[in-house]
């Protein structure tokens, strides 16, 4: 009987945190990264993560406008 061959993961892409910006590759077998967050902000509690998503997409718009 031939050997299984392991199911590739999909193109594994490096990513940029939505909270801390911090770049990082997703997925990764094993990781707790997510789509959105790295593994550091993928382990605060979701109601942590979605003020500080606010606040990082709030200042991302004040630096826009300051910065025409």
């Amino acid at each position: 009987m031939p050997d299984k061959q392991t199911r590739l993961l999909p193109a594994t892409r490096d990513k940029a945190c939505k909270i801390c910006r911090t770049a990082y590759r997703y997925p990764e077998k094993g990781s707790a990264a997510t789509r959105f967050h790295c593994e550091a902000c993928a382990a605060l509690p979701a109601a942590f993560r979605k003020v500080l998503n606010r606040m990082s997409m709030r200042i991302d718009a004040l630096e826009r406008k300051s910065n025409p």
